[in-house]
This record gives structure tokens, C-alpha cells and sequence, in this order.
């Protein structure tokens, strides 16, 4: 996530480059998307026959403690939604595919926002409590032990943008053309039901239905879109495990752009039709961008990638997994410069980093921000705009008291997460040397792909690849509030 654009002030200097397709209309389908029969059933009170898991609810996130949920592991997502822009209004079935881990009487979601209807376990309609930001839900026959259920939650919602602890607004944000969401940290849960904590990683299919004429992203590949009377209904698969904060959900007018990147990998842009021409310069450069980087943290770690550019705010920008969300504000002038390099390279370098290998804990929240910040750093020396040892040394002068290892809530996405941390990735590199420092990051995603992880996983992979034991290194660079004023040797 790039927040208030950059920290890093750099001198800039100019740079700039696709064949196109619109997406159109193919098989037809029916209007109304599958949802269960609405039966509301009353919540009571049953007997403790089977152990529940512990209170507080939550995974015991230090930063979040009501998020997650324990003996919740949700395999798949199957996501049904109905947008009605005029009227801001979202109907919605999501269908989940969970692995209950423990025994349990009973088993909650994160929901704030969605007003539920009906819920079913297994196909049986279950009882359920709305307790914001819980969602409290009972099935007719408890949960005797680990074992495979498919859950489903029929509601609706209001959906827009909610503060966030963090300190920005997440969640479902209205356009003049249409809307987006950006869910970092805990922005899913306001239109979604859903174990919204990046421990928990799953598969996504969504259906999307919207007014004829508009059309509608999300994260993947594009499997169908179909007309319906009035109504467009666009299906997208994400195949590799996803946290709740990178689900993508765009709608308006939009153009999709079909490209190959290196490797034949599949490339998928979306921008504002009015925007076509102006942004084909940024798209174009995607394939360089992910050429560098795999010469620096080895394949692209996910199956298909490609930018958006929607009609947000100026200064935000996010990794939503394969297709990284921008804001026209920021490009529509037509010149590549520091600014566009930084924002386009920042999120790129997330799909390893934070996609691929996600935060276990949100105070782990440097694995992801530190390190695309540091790519960033590589990708502006690549191009000739500054020297890694300069942006370091730069932000090292400028860093202020506090560990990189743990924020508190409200200062999670500023400095000390983003060039203060890559000020540590560049000590670690000056302490290991080169040949080791990149061995790691290269077996960071390749051995963790597809998982969370914490910073003791990543100490520990670094202390192995380097043949090191790097307590006293991390101790002063990485887990003390004042760090060292010049860097290693």
C-alpha cells in the first residue's frame, strides 16, 4: 500500500510504450444471482455440549484483536453480489468452503455493516446473531470435531467507507463513475461476512451483477461475462490463497486490456474508457517492471498480473493481488515521473511481497511495506534515478524513535513500516553481503508462497541462508526504538 504517495524524496527524471481488447458480452444467464431461501431463524440458547473456542473472539492479533476467528479456516470464497449504484446498495450470498480446526457449539465471522438474512451450514439453515463485528452463528448440529463445512450468509448493505484503527477509511468507497474498494486493514468485513484476518488465506470466485454497460473487476482471471435483460453479470476466479484486505472489487466504465508479460504471463489492465490513451504508457512499462524483479526476487510468484486505474482518491494506492489498484489523479497528466515510478514499482513488488508471503500478524506489517519499499528503492536505481546507498542513507537521516517490529495500531502504515524497515533490509544486506541478502529474499517466497508469515520466520530463514546467528543485528536494527546512525562497514 502506498499511503500518502511517498515518504522517500528523490530527484526525478522523465521515462515512458500494447494491443488492446474491450470486453464483451458472451453466453447469457439468468437475471437473479443464487441465493438461499431467506429464512431468518432466532438465535438461543443451546447447551455447552461440545467444547467453544476461547474468548475474547479474534485470533489474538495484538493490533486487532476482534479480527479473525478461531477454529475458522476458510478454504474458498464463492461471492454473489448484486450493485445497484443509484441506490448505493449491495445484495450479496457469499458461500465459504471453511475447515473447522476445533469442536465447536457455535463459530463467528467478522461482519460490520452487512445486515444478515439467512445463514446455512452445510445446507441447513442455522442460528444466527448479529453482534457487530461479530456474526454469531449456531448450527442445528454442533461441530464434533476438525472437519470440512460449507457456510452460507445471505445479506445486504449499504456499503460504503468505515474508519479505520489504522487511521484511514476502508472498506467500499462510491466514485462519480462507479466505486472501489480498498479493504487494508480491516475494510472486508463492512460489505463482506468474512474471516477478515490475512492469517486465514483462501480462493475466491466472484459473480458480480450490474446494470447493462458497466463493467465489473475483481481479482483474477476473467471467466464469463454474460447479459441478462438489464443486467450484466461478470464472473472472476482468483486460484492462488488471497488475504481479505487485497480482494479487488471495481465497477464503472471501464476498458480491459489484454497483454502478455515475460514468461507469456497473462496481463490484465482495467481503465476508465475516457482514460485509454493516457494511461497506455504506464501499462506498457509493466512488462519491464516485472522483468527486473525477477532477476532480483525470482518468478513472479502468481499466476497473472495488471494494474487498475479507477477514479480514487490522489495518494492512494494498493496491492490488490494480480491487479494493483491506482488512482487516475495520479497519471492522468500523461508524464512518467518519480512519482508514477515509485507508486507503479511499490505495488508490483507487493505481489511477492505481502501477496505471495502474507502478514501472519498485522504487526508484521514491514514484511510487506519495508520490502516493497526497498524494491522500490532497487527499481529507481535500475532506472537511473537514484542510488539505493543514497535512498538509504536519506531516510536512515530521517528516521525517527520506534521499532520497525512493532507498530501500534495508529502508526502502522507511516514511516517506520515503509523506508524505516528498508533501512534495516539495507543493513542486513551490508552485513550478509549481496549473494546471500537476494538468496533470501528469493527463498522467502519461494519456500512461503501461498502462506502468512511472521518476522521470526523470516529472521530465522535469514539466520540459515547466511550461515549467521543475527540476534545482536536485529536487536539493533530491527527490534530497538533508536537505531544506529550510520550503517554496517
Amino acid at each position: 500500500m502506498a499511503v500518502a504517495l511517498i515518504w522517500t524524496v528523490i530527484p526525478t527524471t522523465g521515462c515512458t510504450g500494447g494491443q488492446s481488447v474491450r470486453s464483451g458480452p458472451s453466453r447469457s444467464t439468468t437475471e437473479t444471482l443464487a441465493t438461499v431461501e431467506d429464512t431468518v431463524v432466532e438465535d438461543t440458547v443451546v447447551e455447552d455440549t461440545v467444547v467453544e473456542s476461547p474468548g475474547p473472539y479474534g485470533v489474538g492479533d495484538s493490533l486487532f484483536p476482534d479480527l479473525g476467528n478461531s477454529g475458522v479456516d476458510v478454504v474458498h470464497y464463492d461471492v454473489q453480489l448484486v450493485y445497484e449504484p443509484a441506490k448505493d446498495h449491495l445484495d450479496g450470498t457469499v458461500t465459504m468452503d471453511v475447515q473447522f480446526t476445533t469442536a465447536l457449539r457455535r463459530f463467528t465471522l467478522d461482519s460490520l455493516g452487512p445486515d444478515v438474512t439467512a445463514v446455512t451450514v452445510d445446507g441447513a439453515a442455522a442460528m444466527f446473531r448479529q453482534a457487530p463485528p461479530e456474526l454469531f452463528i449456531t448450527p442445528r448440529v454442533p461441530i464434533a470435531g476438525p472437519r470440512s463445512a460449507r457456510v452460507q450468509v445471505v445479506y445486504r448493505v449499504d456499503p460504503g467507507p468505515a474508519p479505520s484503527a489504522g487511521g484511514l477509511q476502508a472498506g467500499w468507497f462510491h466514485t462519480a463513475g462507479g466505486s472501489y474498494v480498498e479493504n487494508e486493514p480491516e475494510g472486508a468485513r463492512t460489505w463482506l461476512p468474512c474471516n477478515d484476518h490475512p492469517s486465514d488465506k483462501a480462493t475466491y470466485t466472484f459473480h458480480i451483477s450490474v446494470p447493462t454497460g458497466v463493467t465489473a473487476v475483481a481479482n483474477g482471471a476473467l471467466r464469463s461475462h454474460s447479459i441478462a435483460g438489464t443486467r450484466d453479470v461478470w464472473e472472476w476466479d482468483e486460484a492462488r490463497p488471497m488475504a481479505t484486505y487485497l480482494i479487488s472489487v471495481l465497477t464503472g466504465q471501464y476498458d480491459l486490456i489484454q497483454a502478455v508479460g515475460p514468461h507469456s504471463l497473462p496481463l490484465t489492465h482495467a481503465v476508465l474508457h475516457s482514460d485509454r490513451t493516457v494511461m497506455q504508457q504506464f501499462l506498457d512499462a509493466t512488462n519491464d517492471e516485472i522483468a527486473f524483479y525477477e532477476t532480483q526476487f525470482g518468478p513472479y510468484p502468481l499466476d497473472r498480473y495488471g494494474v487498475s486505474i479507477s477514479d480514487s482518491s490522489s495518494g492512494i494506492a494498493m496491492e490488490t493481488q494480480e491487479r494493483s489498484l491506482f488512482s487516475r489523479d495520479d497519471f492522468r497528466a500523461g508524464k512518467f515521473t518519480l512519482l508514477q515510478q515509485t507508486l507503479l514499482s511499490h505495488e508490483l513488488a507487493h505481489q511477492w511481497f505481502g501477496n505471495a508471503v502474507s502478514p501472519a500478524r498485522w504487526r508484521d506489517i514491514w514484511l510487506n511495506e519495508s520490502f516493497a519499499t526497498y524494491a522500490q528503492w532497487l527499481w529507481l536505481a535500475h532506472i537511473g534515478l537514484a542510488t539505493v546507498n543514497d535512498a538509504a542513507q536519506l531516510a536512515l537521516s530521517q528516521r525517527g524513535k520506534g521499532s520497525s517490529a512493532d507498530p501500534t495500531v495508529d502508526s502502522m502504515f507511516t514511516f517506520n513500516s515503509y523506508d524505516g524497515g528498508a533501512i534495516v533490509l539495507h543493513a542486513l544486506r551490508l552485513t550478509i553481503g549481496d549473494e546471500r541478502f537476494f538468496t533470501l529474499l528469493r527463498h522467502w517466497v519461494a519456500d512461503n508462497n501461498g502462506e502468512s508469515r511472521t518476522t521470526q520466520d523470516f529472521i530465522a530463514l535469514a539466520e540459515r541462508v547466511s550461515g549467521r546467528d543475527l540476534t545482536r543485528f536485529f536487536g539493533a536494527w530491527l527490534f530497538t526504538d533508536h537505531l544506529p546512525t550510520a550503517f554496517p562497514g
